[in-house]
């Protein structure tokens, strides 16, 4: 697989995405509303907002995600891209990877800022960060992994931004919850070696999707 492509496409796509601006600002503007609202609705009580933290920001960034999802597609047939990117010599596998990692580094800055957020809103202790950030980073690449495949799968058909969440979310549902509750305990302030199972878990999780994914994307193109 020509790794040079991978991060060729990923580069090209941030910097197109970030020169709009107005697609990642509007979804963190949303999402920054939405984390206050649950907030207010969960009440002052810290520890309540502490129990609920890790539930809300992880269907959060789910729902970034499926907004996120589509982008990655969605202008490359917008613009005509897609049909070049099919022309391109050799096996189609680094155009999966490709959208992958930009989905992946996308998630991943939306993720911090909203972490940032949750924890100023929902009394979040930042302490143990480091191993927020290994569960945010495991997490997402699991989510961006199915939500890239749909994503190709329906960027030629009208209404994918409805019919992405329908097929996304039951298959994230493992990693969604695995998460929140990797999440949930270090806020609780379990052990590290005891959320370490979480952790295993969305790694086996991960490589599943991944390569399944990889390999079944040239076909879904072709078809």
């Amino acid at each position: 697989m020509p790794y040079t492509r991978v991060f060729w496409l990923a580069w090209r796509d941030l910097t197109l995405e970030f020169r709009g601006r107005a697609g990642i600002l509007s979804v963190v503007f949303f999402l920054a509303v939405m984390l206050f609202i649950l907030g207010l609705a969960f009440g002052p009580n810290p520890q309540d907002l502490r129990k609920a933290a890790p539930g809300v920001f992880w269907v959060a960034l789910a729902f970034a995600g499926s907004l996120l999802a589509n982008r990655a597609f969605g202008l490359e047939v917008e613009d005509g891209t897609l049909d070049d990117l099919l022309l391109t010599s050799g096996s189609r596998e680094w155009i999966y990877f490709g959208k992958l990692l930009f989905q992946l580094l996308l998630l991943l800055g939306v993720g911090v800022l909203l972490l940032i957020i949750t924890a100023g809103l929902f009394y979040l202790p930042l302490t143990a960060w480091p191993w927020y950030l290994l569960t945010l980073l495991l997490g997402t690449l699991g989510y961006a992994a199915i939500s890239t495949f749909y994503a190709g799968m329906l960027a030629r058909l009208r209404g994918r931004e409805v019919l992405l969440p329908l097929l996304l979310f039951p298959l994230v549902v493992p990693v969604v919850l695995s998460a929140v509750r990797a999440m949930g305990d270090l806020a609780t302030g379990v052990p590290v070696g005891e959320v370490a199972s979480w952790w295993r878990l969305l790694a086996v999780f991960d490589v599943i999707y991944v390569v399944a994914c990889g390999l079944l994307f040239p076909n879904i193109l072709e078809g």
